[in-house]
């Protein structure tokens, strides 16, 4: 199994979940929030990868990855931040949404 195919399940699940959310109040702004979200966590795998597989703590089987590479990490490692950075404020959008306010409660 390649890490392209282990990403496919996170992906579509964000991607679902974060669909889920359109019909939501503020969708573009929490799409805006999301995606500068993202840029800041590519970023940061980015480093962060680059540093561990360059010191040795951690290496990929070059017959599981892509071969696409930025700097030293497969590009197929993004993906978790990609998916996270959309998937957990769409889980909290989904969660919060139907919850009445304290306010308008008492």
């Amino acid at each position: 199994m390649t890490y392209v195919l282990i990403n496919i399940p996170f992906l579509l699940l964000a991607a679902a979940t974060t669909l889920a959310t359109v019909r939501l109040p503020r969708f573009r702004e929490r799409m805006g929030a999301s995606l500068a979200g993202a840029v800041v966590l590519v970023i940061l795998t980015a480093i962060f990868d680059n540093v561990i597989i360059g010191t040795g703590l951690v290496a990929y089987d070059e017959e599981h990855r892509s071969g696409i590479l930025i700097g030293l990490a497969p590009i197929e490692d993004f993906a978790y931040a990609i998916a996270a950075a959309f998937l957990v404020p769409a889980v909290h959008t989904l969660l919060t949404a139907r919850r009445p306010r304290r306010e308008q409660t008492s």
